[in-house]
């Protein structure tokens, strides 16, 4: 009887040790600004790197009325907070879109996502606010994947509206990576996201890209973190620990 309590006593210390882990956002982009620096480090988890590349003439927003996403938000995640910021102050100082000109269709987002954790861990959504501010904007867009996890590339058609003026619903996507037949995500791989954007009409005028901006904003990443063993555990191992020891 005994001895089978002691193997109770440590499964379930065990047990503690390796609590369920935490979905949260690991790798965050909301703001942008003059063209080199739109690639300066990203809000990320201790447990993470990440860097972001582009093709495409990518430039950074700076209009007052038609900036930011506005809610705050990435995409559709509710739990973490975005810049919600427009573009104020003198150029670019503060912007926090990407654009993308009419001109300068198509073009791409990559995002580059290192796992320093030393366990694996699982990919859990992608989210970003976009979209095409008027008919000659790129609206079609699609997100592949890359490096240590694979699938079924996800797609969609951005509203055609001021981001400002489109609702939350219009503005805000999120891609399920729970579903993609690989998402494991191993202890030192690299994950790897692109999201490009083309499409729209034809270009009536080549001289200006005349409000027809595709605007990208707020690119957010949630996996599991796995949380640090808790004190009340690492006690109650010790404890069994000495228990075991003081037996003859």
């Amino acid at each position: 009887m005994n001895k089978h309590l002691t193997i109770l006593g440590v499964a379930f210390a065990t047990s503690s040790l390796s609590a369920s882990a935490a979905i949260t956002l690991v790798a965050g982009w909301d703001t942008f600004t003059a063209e080199p620096e739109r690639n300066s480090p990203p809000t990320t988890t201790t447990d993470t790197t990440a860097t972001m590349s582009g093709t495409g003439n990518w430039g950074d927003w700076n209009n007052n009325a038609l900036g930011a996403s506005g809610d705050g938000t990435y995409g559709s995640l509710s739990n973490a907070i975005a810049s919600a910021a427009t573009g104020v102050g003198t150029g670019s100082s503060q912007d926090t879109n990407l654009s993308l000109g009419r001109n300068d269709k198509p073009g791409s987002l990559t995002f580059t996502l290192t796992n320093t954790s030393g366990l694996n861990r699982t990919m859990d959504a992608f989210y970003f606010d976009g979209v095409a501010r008027n008919s000659q904007s790129a609206d079609n867009w699609v997100l592949t994947f890359g490096g240590a996890i694979s699938g079924t590339a996800a797609t969609g058609e951005l509203a055609q509206f001021a981001m400002m003026a489109a609702s939350p619903a219009q503005r805000d996507w999120e891609v399920d990576l729970s579903t993609l037949s690989d998402n494991v995500w191993e202890a030192g791989t690299d994950a790897i996201f692109t999201l490009s954007v083309s499409g729209g009409a034809a270009s009536a005028n080549t001289g200006t890209n005349g409000g027809h901006e595709t605007l990208i904003d707020n690119i957010g990443i949630t996996a599991d973190v796995i949380p640090e063993p808790s004190m009340s555990a690492l006690l109650g191992l010790g404890g069994l620990g000495m228990i075991l020891r003081r037996r003859p």
